[in-house]
């Protein structure tokens, strides 16, 4: 059975979330800063009179304090019913695949590797699966 997958990139990489656990793609507004966030976390930015908590999807890879600018792209889903903005550089298109996500190999960064459930092809390329839940967790929480 065919899925579909949104196809966004960030720090030059191309990368899938599965369609149905996206709500919106948007640009991001202010995102202000919140004092003792994680630092995966840019702030929190205003969504159609609702408040997002804005994750650095490239702090989360690399490991490195969140920072999101206004005007960058934010791909929003729902994780235990609560509104994140995942920061990207691009959002691609929706592909459709009908393979199910094949094991990460050793090629992808430790990084991607962390938040990724598997690598599905697109255009000829391997392209990691995202799991949104892994960029807004907590090491400690996705532990437990």
């Amino acid at each position: 059975m065919d899925k579909l997958y949104l196809i966004a990139e960030a720090g030059g990489s191309n990368f899938a979330i599965e369609a149905d656990v996206v709500e919106s793609v948007v640009t991001a507004s202010e995102v202000i800063p919140v004092p003792l966030a994680e630092p995966r976390v840019a702030g929190v930015a205003a969504l159609r009179s609702k408040v997002i908590t804005v994750i650095d999807t490239m702090a989360v890879i690399d490991d490195r304090p969140a920072s999101v600018e206004k005007g960058r792209s934010l791909v929003v889903v729902k994780v235990d019913d609560f509104l994140y903005g995942l920061a990207v550089d691009t959002v691609h298109d929706v592909r459709e695949c009908s393979a199910r996500p094949e094991r990460l190999g050793a090629a992808f960064e430790p990084g991607w590797r962390r938040i990724s459930t598997g690598v599905i092809e697109i255009d000829d390329h391997a392209v990691a699966v995202v799991d949104p839940a892994a960029l807004v967790l907590a090491p400690e929480a996705e532990a437990a």
